[in-house]
């Protein structure tokens, strides 16, 4: 995409041209201008714009039926700015929410709790000397006096004689950020043969078992869908009440679809990843209260419930939330609400949680130490989970121009290597995190003491229920956990209202209050990096996130960061299941002796695969493993069987190995049967060193090529 000279490409051109976004100003105001749902558009004569002429050429159109029936994405050759300019004052676009053109409508406290603003003027004296209204009805307008004064239920009047709540004037730079939210689909090619050199495997202690939690992957084989539906106005100098964004959904899409792209992919065997979360909170009592009050409060669970979450659509959930955080406070305070989670969603949501804070953290912590400030919006994430009805659970990082950079393929070597440099940011993150939950949250430790500094500048009953909430929530809930800012915030604004906005002193008073109290949720903008680039919309982030949870994952790193082989001597079995879930294309395995059991766990990962996998067993042909070989034939499972030793002229089949999609290897004295997996005293290695990877199948290509006439 371009605009005159300048020219973008991937996610950045969707920051660098994001509708609404002021493009340039001072003597000339230039803006992308866009179609949005739930409005019409009129121009400086009250006529109808059907047409905003905002592109010159579309280069790719396409449907994303995964996202919403009959919407459309394109990717235009030129954007068309409008200009507005001091020559021609008069000029403007205007929005107009639909239900304005109901002459018995009334604007009410439902509206002003929700996002969306219902009026948008864009002139050249709005954007140079704009007003505003601070529940966001109006998000911009040239008007002294607010134009919706007539139609509002919360009209309060100021002592400038118009409404108390319309605030300006102000230039449109200063009022708001504005930044696009991006839906984003990431795929990779695959296909059998296709070497594939596995990273770093990630291994974790669950008390005294080990589990291979999962396997990090270096792509340039990644295919990529982008775009943006809306534009989020994040407060600057705007004065929203209890609220920190507005929101306007585009009836078209604006996006690109790429492919052969640099990825680092995090693939998770999902066993093991719930296992872990299971115990992790059984273990941790603060992980675990934090999760289960994000996940009651975000989805408001009845007892067994099960969570799900859409991927692509917009979804009201974080908006639901805040709200009914508001009234679980009132519940807090009477000793009305219970702190009680179901482990089974806990630990879905748990393991989600773990997958979406960490993509952050890969792009604003790891990544941003790494690459220059100025292409760090190049790289994007995308995650599978089973929340959302996925079938498997992993993480895409992503250069999203043609070629990339170079860092990814430069990072994945890091992580092959174990280099020092990449070692010493992943120790300084988990050092920044712990004293991060100090600085941040340092109110907690004085908090009376806080509070008592602000009497006199605000209604005492405001400071003794600030104290209140605080002191219910640690007495009645948890005293690992603490509320949220912007909930409290939103409660003491809905049931002090007259109080906070006395006069401008009042204001500004509750504003330095809600500042003074701890900031992190157990995750924020300046620790795990939530906003800019999140699937989520900025009320559904603070939930679905957790710092805590995501540092207890990278204090494993030192277990396996840089390690290309791990010796088992137990529990041989579940990373015998671990390494099978992890398999996309094709498991090997040479087993003297095979178990049914065995066969049965191979035949249930084939079964849930998304795609087919190819699984290859050579062994005897003794009668021992019949029922095994009988087994795996029905299934699918290709069976090579090897004379047993009285009938071949061969020699004797001892080696025991399994290789998975020709990159990862268990290999040791372990017969793949339920005795040499769960009860003998087995040594057995997990490897993905490609040398020792290469000798074992070109032993597992001779035993197929020598027995292969057997058959």
């Amino acid at each position: 995409m371009s605009e005159s000279r300048t020219k973008r490409s991937g996610i950045q051109a969707l920051y660098s041209f994001t509708p609404f976004k002021l493009l340039f100003g001072k003597n000339e105001y230039g803006l992308i201008l866009v179609p949005i749902v739930y409005n019409k558009t009129y121009d400086d004569k009250g006529k109808i714009i059907n047409d905003m002429k905002w592109n010159r050429g579309i280069a790719d159109e396409f449907p994303v039926p995964y996202y919403k029936r009959d919407f459309k994405v394109m990717l235009p050759r030129e954007i068309k700015p409008y200009i507005f300019v001091d020559k021609n004052p008069k000029k403007s676009i205007v929005y107009k929410n639909k239900n304005l053109l109901n002459s018995n409508y009334r604007i009410n406290k439902l509206d002003a709790s929700k996002p969306f603003p219902l009026l948008i003027k864009y002139s050249y004296d709005s954007l140079r000397y704009g007003y505003y209204c601070k529940y966001g009805l109006v998000l911009l307008h040239s008007k002294k006096t607010c134009p919706l004064s007539h139609l509002c239920k919360l009209y309060e009047r100021g002592n400038n004689g118009d409404c108390k709540y319309y605030d300006g004037p102000k230039p449109y730079e200063r009022l708001y950020n504005v930044f696009p939210h991006i839906v984003r689909r990431v795929r990779r090619e695959e296909g059998i043969g296709n070497r594939k050199e596995v990273s770093a495997l990630i291994v974790v202690d669950l008390g005294k078992t080990e589990r291979i939690l999962g396997k990090i992957e270096f792509s340039d084989k990644l295919t990529v869908t982008a775009f943006s539906d809306a534009s989020i106005f994040r407060a600057k100098a705007a004065d929203l009440m209890y609220k920190d964004f507005l929101w306007v959904s585009y009836k078209e899409g604006i996006g690109f679809r790429l492919n052969n792209l640099n990825g680092l992919i995090i693939e998770f065997n999902e066993d093991a990843l719930k296992d872990y979360i299971s115990w992790i909170i059984n273990n941790n009592q603060a992980i675990r209260e934090w999760l289960c009050i994000k996940m009651l409060i975000y989805f408001g669970l009845e007892p067994n419930k099960n969570i799900i979450l859409k991927k692509f659509s917009f979804s009201g959930k974080g908006f639901d939330a805040m709200d009914r955080f508001e009234n679980i406070i009132d519940k807090i305070i009477n000793n009305n609400f219970k702190l009680s989670c179901k482990d089974d969603n806990l630990t879905l949501f748990g393991s989600f949680v773990l997958i979406h804070t960490l993509a952050h953290v890969i792009i604003n912590n790891i990544i941003s130490a790494l690459v220059t400030p100025n292409i760090l919006s190049d790289y994007m994430y995308y995650i599978n989970h089973s929340i959302f009805g996925d079938t498997s659970a992993s993480i895409y990082i992503v250069e999203t121009i043609y070629g990339g950079f170079g860092y990814l393929k430069t990072i994945n070597d890091m992580i092959i290597s174990g280099d020092k440099t990449l070692s010493s940011i992943l120790s300084n993150l988990l050092n920044n995190y712990n004293n991060h939950e100090k600085v941040s949250n340092r109110s907690l430790y004085n908090l009376n003491q806080l509070i008592g500094s602000f009497k006199g500048r605000l209604d005492q009953g405001i400071l003794d229920r600030v104290l209140d909430i605080f002191n219910s929530w640690r007495n009645n809930i948890s005293s690992n956990s603490f509320p949220s800012h912007f909930a409290v915030r939103n409660y003491l604004g809905n049931r002090f209202k007259k109080n906070i906005n006395a006069n401008g002193d009042t204001r500004q008073a509750f504003k330095d209050l809600i500042a003074e109290l701890p900031l992190c949720w157990d995750g924020c903008n300046l620790c795990v990096g939530m906003d800019k680039g999140c699937m989520f919309g900025p009320y559904d982030q603070p939930f679905l996130i957790s710092r805590n949870l995501v540092t207890e994952f990278l204090a494993t790193f030192n277990k396996w960061f840089g390690k290309k082989d791990f010796s088992i001597t137990n529990n041989l079995y579940l990373i015998f299941k671990d390494l099978i879930n992890l398999a996309r294309n094709e498991i090997k395995i040479v087993s003297p002796w095979i178990s049914k059991e065995i066969i049965d766990d191979l035949k249930t990962v084939k079964e849930e695969k998304e795609r087919d996998l190819n699984i290859t067993i050579i062994c005897l042909n003794d009668s021992s493993n019949a029922e095994a070989i009988e087994e795996a034939e029905k299934s699918g499972i290709h069976i090579i069987k090897v004379p047993s030793s009285k009938e071949s002229k061969e020699g004797k089949i001892h080696s025991k190995f399994m290789i998975i999609d020709n990159s990862i290897a268990l290999m040791g004295s372990a017969n793949f049967t339920v005795s040499g997996l769960k009860n003998n005293v087995e040594a057995d290695m997990v490897t993905i060193d490609p040398d020792k990877i290469e000798k074992l199948l070109q032993q597992f290509d001779e035993i197929s090529k020598n027995y292969g006439r057997h058959e």
